[in-house]
């Protein structure tokens, strides 16, 4: 999967999310891809929601919706929209995981700042993943901490964009808490966002005696005090509990965290993807979803913001959306560079090509489709 920002091309493969924790060839998990519109900042989100439809309605279950960004934005659209639904599938069926949230409760920019509201309670299972001074997904609680808000706005270049590949999700220092069927989790940062260009320099030395400080006066603008904080030693029982979708012990390796769709809104580049087990792989069209046409090509979808469901024919993946940066274009604070980061944890994504299928959002992709998609691509 291959990712664009704002002003360029990176490249950037979804299944390295996490070290390639969903969607790698070593997860064991099938993961595909779904195509929309990304970098449109109205039209982007609502075609990207109308992708995860057809993907999460075309690929077997059980089905984990993974969104990255902007996928976790639309993905949070899919959970408003049908949670309740009767005719929705069951908790059993489908789950999600949700990383670098704009719509977070606890930090999201969005719903910080009062543009939208925060991800719902629903009866499905979500796991909110953030890292520490993530601009998108970590906002201050203090926005007039102006310190604050500026290691925030470098957290859109250096922690949202580039940060959620490398981080190692069992073994990095986290905050876990869990509030009705969501599990958040906080990846602690010892290093200031702020400072990465002095590191990029060459001066180690100087921004090593300058973090201390800054990260007393940054860290005062967070309430950290968050609601039934999990004890560091059930850390990973409880992740696996929220990977799998269940409420007891559950391996990380069952039915449940082995098919992922990975909804990917890459800061650098929208890529969603939504994975599954076993089952067939199949291709979703993001047009299926609005006038019931199949395509034999993957749907990804990049959605900038979430407008009203309007009609967008199959997209192609070539605009890129970054789901931040809608957050931070309401905000001030916006990602750096208007960047979408999505990446399907197991589909390629590359920005130029637009025909991966995937639920993810931000970028979503049917587990039963295989797709490449880059910024703006969603896999199942």
């Amino acid at each position: 999967m291959t990712g664009y920002t704002f002003g360029g091309t990176i490249e950037w493969d979804m299944a390295e999310i996490f070290q390639g924790a969903y969607c790698s060839e070593a997860s064991g998990n099938t993961c595909s891809a779904v195509r929309y519109l990304s970098g449109l900042p109205v039209g982007g989100e609502a075609d990207g929601l109308r992708a995860l439809r057809a993907a999460i309605n075309t690929t077997a279950s059980p089905t984990t919706v993974v969104g990255f960004s902007q996928g976790a934005t639309i993905s949070t659209h899919w959970i408003r929209e049908n949670a309740g639904d009767d005719d929705a599938p069951s908790p059993d069926e489908l789950s999600f995981v949700l990383a670098a949230n704009p719509l977070r409760k606890y930090g999201g920019i969005r719903s910080r700042l009062g543009i939208d509201q925060p991800t719902p309670g629903s009866e499905y299972n979500v796991l909110d993943i953030a890292i520490q001074y993530d601009g998108a997904a970590d906002f201050p609680d203090n926005p007039l901490n102006i310190l604050a808000v500026a290691n925030a706005i470098a957290g859109f270049q250096y922690v949202h964009i580039f940060g959620y590949q490398d981080i190692d999700l069992d073994s990095s220092e986290k905050l876990v808490w869990t509030e009705g069927n969501t599990t958040y989790v906080l990846l602690r940062r010892e290093n200031l966002p702020l400072l990465e260009p002095l590191r990029m320099l060459g001066l180690d030395e100087l921004a090593d005696r300058l973090n201390g400080p800054l990260k007393e006066i940054i860290d005062s603008a967070y309430d950290r005090d968050y609601p039934g904080l999990v004890d560091p030693a059930d850390h990973d029982e409880v992740l696996q509990d929220a990977l799998s979708g269940t409420t007891g012990k559950h391996a990380l390796g069952g039915p449940r965290a082995s098919r992922f769709s990975l909804v990917a809104d890459q800061q650098v580049d929208g890529v969603s993807g939504v994975g599954r087990h076993s089952a067939p792989d199949a291709t979703v069209d993001t047009g299926s979803a609005v006038d019931g046409e199949s395509d034999s090509t993957p749907v990804t979808s990049d959605g900038d913001e979430a407008a009203e469901d309007t009609d967008v024919a199959d997209t192609d993946d070539t605009g890129t959306d970054d789901a931040a940066a809608d957050d931070t274009d309401d905000a001030a604070t916006d990602d750096t560079e208007d960047t979408d980061d999505t990446a399907a944890d197991d589909a390629d994504i590359d920005d130029t090509d637009t025909d991966d299928a995937g639920t993810d959002t931000g970028n979503t992709s049917a587990s039963s489709s295989d797709a490449d998609s880059s910024s703006g691509d969603s896999q199942t």
